[in-house]
């Protein structure tokens, strides 16, 4: 084991055969907490994309739509197989409303989103929540369709991100 600059230990890389052949995995391969062949790192990258996947949601509602249930029911087994993946949720808005009542409704998003995972399985601490109210706008235009797209939830991942795999 070493220590990089950021203080994290690393794993040196081992030797496995496999099928008559040898070839180099990492140490966390083998535990079985990274993704090693490049199927899997495939795989792990669709996964990645699916928890970051925005969710929408009508004009003044918190409420979670039946088709971005959807959406948030495909980024289920992929957090209920990485238990080491904290993601962060943050709520949007339009641009129609003051100041205070947007990033409370964006607060109110993004914790009905929380609400939905933890309901299902997904531990409360792996979920912060945040609200950006209209102050980021995927569109700065000033019509319904634009005001759609910026009434959002967005994700990230704010830790292990690096041991994400597809849910098997």
């Amino acid at each position: 084991m070493s220590i990089s600059s950021n203080g994290r230990a690393q794993s040196p890389l081992k030797y496995t055969a496999l099928a008559s052949t040898t070839r180099a995995t990492s140490t966390s391969a083998v535990a079985g907490t990274g993704p090693v062949t490049a199927d899997e790192r495939r795989a792990a990258e669709t996964a990645r994309g699916t928890l970051l996947e925005r969710i929408y949601f009508a004009y003044d509602a918190d409420e979670i739509s039946a088709d971005q249930r959807a959406v948030l029911d495909a980024k289920l087994p992929i957090l209920l197989a990485n238990p080491r993946v904290h993601i962060r949720v943050a709520g949007h808005t339009d641009e129609r409303g003051a100041d205070e009542y947007n990033l409370a409704l964006g607060q109110r998003r993004a914790a009905s989103v929380k609400r939905y995972f933890t309901a299902r399985g997904v531990g409360d601490e792996r979920i912060e929540t945040v609200s950006f109210g209209r102050e980021h706008p995927l569109t700065d235009r000033h019509d319904e369709d634009s005001w759609a797209k910026n009434r959002r939830g967005e994700f990230e991942i704010i830790a292990g991100g690096e041991t994400l795999r597809a849910p098997r």
